[in-house]
């Protein structure tokens, strides 16, 4: 298991810098414990992983890891997020979950005042600006930012970036508002990636979710953890619960539901892993989209404080995790002519044996035309 992992990090160490986002959930959560009676001596549980610190269960009022009442809305509760300091943000990339259920999101961070702090945020997926914005930029994207519609219109729009400037004040406010008129909510979690590209690093960012009770016990259900020591979900969309907003519905980048994914393994015991993902799409979604393309990603699991590492295996047999701004670059088919059965035949240089060893997952996602992204999720092992 050692070797596998020092071999492939070791061979991929040049394009893992797209894994290097810091969990917000891995900085201790504080929750103040009530005194004995007759003293003022507080103690302070400390949470450390979204699994520990939200956990639903034994919640005795409205904010979530506390027991305390207060909801933004009936039937509501809210997750208070732990406080991330400028040492954990000198690398200036952070992101944070945004579980199911979330009706509205809060976000925001301290810089100092009378400077310039830019930022790239993206929703499932790290941004694909690294660049540092122009002084043109920059004051575009102060004149035009809507920080109250932001969270709507990340949720919503997951394949583009939003960038987020810092006025001088102090403040910088990152993401706010609600997802939808009507106190609508998120049907699945997934990551929020932010990636600061001007400006020295914050002295601290904070915020708050404001969640539907049940959807987001239901969602947390789902979940799918890492196997670190403090558990964070693992990358990617979790599974989709209740019922979804209008908003979600636009972001949830799902074709026709007849579209199915089955992975048969194709090599031999000794040889390196190759599998046959074959997908089988509706006749319609064939004829409106006649190109396709695919793309295979390996998980390795976090193991410690190390984060999860997402590695894509590009069509002419190479690997990276350096997500271009053209993700067809990535592709292990690119604009493939398209059918209503294709079949996807990835072989992964390690033997079954090895993969399973260092407990390597395989996921797979296609999108057709100009159609959304689909993730199909894990595909191996099943």
């Amino acid at each position: 298991m050692r070797f596998l992992l020092v071999l492939c990090l070791s061979v991929l160490a040049p394009w893992a810098h797209a894994a290097n986002f810091v969990s917000l959930h891995q900085s201790a959560l504080k929750i103040a414990l009530p005194p004995a009676a007759g003293t003022y001596n507080y103690t302070f549980d400390n949470k450390i992983g979204f699994k520990q610190q939200y956990a639903p269960e034994g919640v005795t009022g409205c904010a979530i890891g506390y027991a305390t009442g207060g909801c933004a809305f009936p039937g509501g509760g809210s997750l208070a997020l732990p406080e991330f300091t400028n040492y954990q943000l000198q690398y200036k990339e952070f992101k944070v979950f945004i579980p199911a259920g979330t009706r509205s999101f809060m976000f925001s961070g301290y810089a100092p005042q009378r400077t310039e702090a830019a930022f790239a945020l993206r929703y499932g997926a790290a941004p694909v600006r690294e660049a540092a914005l122009s002084a043109a930029e920059y004051a575009n994207v102060q004149a035009t930012e809507h920080i109250d519609t932001t969270f709507a219109r990340l949720v919503s729009e997951p394949g583009a970036d939003h960038l987020v400037v810092h006025d001088g004040g102090g403040t910088v406010r990152f993401v706010g508002g609600q997802l939808d008129a009507n106190k609508g909510s998120t049907s699945q979690g997934n990551w929020l990636y932010i990636r600061q590209i001007n400006g020295s690093p914050l002295y601290d960012v904070q915020g708050a979710i404001d969640v539907d009770m049940a959807q987001y016990a239901a969602g947390y259900a789902a979940i799918t953890w890492t196997s670190s020591t403090y558990p964070d979900p693992v990358e990617g969309p979790s599974p989709a619960v209740g019922t979804s907003s209008t908003t979600d519905l636009q972001a949830s980048g799902q074709a026709s539901a007849v579209a199915t994914v089955s992975t048969a393994v194709l090599s031999t015991a000794g040889q390196p892993l190759q599998l046959g993902i074959t997908l089988v799409q509706a006749a319609a979604d064939v004829a409106a989209n006649p190109k396709i393309s695919a793309w295979v990603a390996a998980r390795i699991p976090a193991m410690g404080s190390t984060p999860d590492l997402w590695f894509f295996r590009k069509g002419d047999g190479t690997w990276t995790s350096q997500v271009p701004a053209d993700t067809e670059g990535i592709a292990f088919a690119s604009q493939v002519a398209n059918a209503a059965t294709l079949q996807f035949k990835p072989s992964l240089d390690f033997t079954e044996t090895e993969m399973r060893a260092a407990n390597v997952e395989v996921y797979f996602g296609y999108r057709a035309g100009s159609a959304a992204f689909v993730n199909k999720g894990k595909v191996w092992p099943q």
